[in-house]
């Protein structure tokens, strides 16, 4: 197997995947906005989208893990085709309607679905004898997470309007990315899987799954409430930035901010994991999200909300490819889609209640208020994860 291949195809998806999710998930809040709807009702779209996701992740699993027809690959190839039919017919469409809200749950939804099947992908090919360097390649995303943003600007300002032209211009810039997603994808080698016939029988429950790793448990609720903070700022960043005199060109700054200070982290993790243990990694990426929140709950401008960003180095950088390696860790491979599910699971429970909770909240009380409800989440879920940590390392 050539790696040097092989580490080239999984940063180009990864490239393109992530300038798609940062349209599909970063810019969701904003084309609703602009399309009229209420806070409260984007907020239920929102928590939608999370759910629609979850469960076809939850369903699908288990069904990769144990067939030798549907692989991960496969999977990814069909949910971003029905992202692309779905992102189609946003760009025909005008106006405020319920279709276009059902047809944003399905394209939206079907976009994220498949991404913790592209982190099974690197493990897979890993258990052919292939070497992925997933810290480099997911650094690499966020990269062009970073590019995206400014990007997104700079075709509204070419559409000849303000704010309100992300309405016209996220449906084409989801059509090119997705279009070029799926062309990477298609290029990547089918994983090799042989399923034993006891295996095809023997796939467990996800009851049976939570009974098995009940220690990781508590490590997974720290999680949803981590994340439930994390992505209240990023679905509702608009909100955040009007409140202290910003706008959709100060959120393209902001994303491009904290998604290039993921790249030291995230280049270098390989090399971080031969020093410090990927738990003790998870601990320190929780504490460092109780400063990053604290200072974007009290920003009293776009610098303080600037500095904040930066923390994204500490904090998400160093939690989410951690969180990809403790599930490795702790979950047996016959069950690692499973595992990644589950880590997939905390940030998506954790972006419903956000997406819920955030646009209630944010018709009925202050986004000062709002945030400061999340750093609370934050602070709690840190303590968590400490705790969970500490019973990993005895029970070791």
């Amino acid at each position: 197997m050539n790696n040097k291949l092989l580490n080239f195809k999984y940063a180009l998806v990864n490239v393109f995947y992530f300038m798609l999710g940062c349209g599909a998930l970063g810019y969701a809040n904003n084309f609703l906005k602009f399309h009229g709807y209420p806070s409260s009702l984007i907020g239920i779209v929102l928590s939608l989208i999370s759910v629609l996701a979850l469960v076809g992740q939850t369903f699908m699993a288990p069904v990769i893990d144990r067939s030798t027809k549907i692989n991960e690959k496969k999977f990814i190839l069909i949910t971003l085709l029905i992202g692309m039919i779905s992102y189609l017919v946003m760009l025909m469409m005008h106006g405020e309607n319920w279709f276009l809200l059902l047809i944003c749950v399905v394209g939206f939804s079907f976009t994220s679905m498949g991404l913790p099947f592209l982190n099974s992908l690197a493990f897979a090919y890993e258990q052919e004898g292939g070497r992925i360097n997933y810290g480099v390649s997911r650094g690499i995303g966020s990269a062009a997470y970073a590019v995206a943003g400014p990007v997104i600007g700079m075709m509204m300002t070419a559409a000849g309007g303000g704010d309100e032209k992300i309405t016209e211009v996220l449906p084409v810039f989801l059509l090119i990315t997705g279009a070029l997603t799926m062309a990477t994808v298609f290029w990547m080698k089918d994983p090799k899987k042989v399923v034993k016939e006891d295996e095809k029988t023997k796939s467990i429950s996800y009851p049976a799954f939570f009974r098995k790793y009940h220690q990781i448990t508590l490590v997974l609720a720290a999680l949803v409430l981590i994340y439930f903070c994390h992505m209240l700022v990023n679905t509702y960043m608009i909100n955040v930035l009007e409140n202290i005199g910003g706008n959709t060109a100060d959120q393209g700054n902001a994303i491009f901010i904290q998604a290039m200070c993921e790249l030291p982290p995230m280049f270098l993790f390989a090399l971080i994991l031969k020093k410090v243990d990927v738990d003790k990694l998870m601990a320190f990426g929780a504490l460092a999200y109780i400063v990053k929140h604290a200072l974007l709950c009290f920003a009293p401008n776009m610098a303080v909300f600037y500095i904040a960003m930066v923390l994204q180095m500490f904090s998400y950088a160093v939690i989410m490819p951690a969180s990809v390696y403790f599930a490795d860790k702790h979950v047996e491979a016959e069950d690692r889609n499973k595992g990644q599910i589950a880590m997939t699971a905390a940030s998506t429970v954790g972006s419903l209640l956000a997406n819920l909770v955030g646009g209630f909240l944010l018709d009925f009380t202050s986004v000062s208020a709002v945030l400061t409800f999340g750093f609370i989440a934050t602070v709690i879920g840190a303590v968590l994860m400490v705790i969970g940590i500490r019973n990993l390392s005895k029970k070791a």
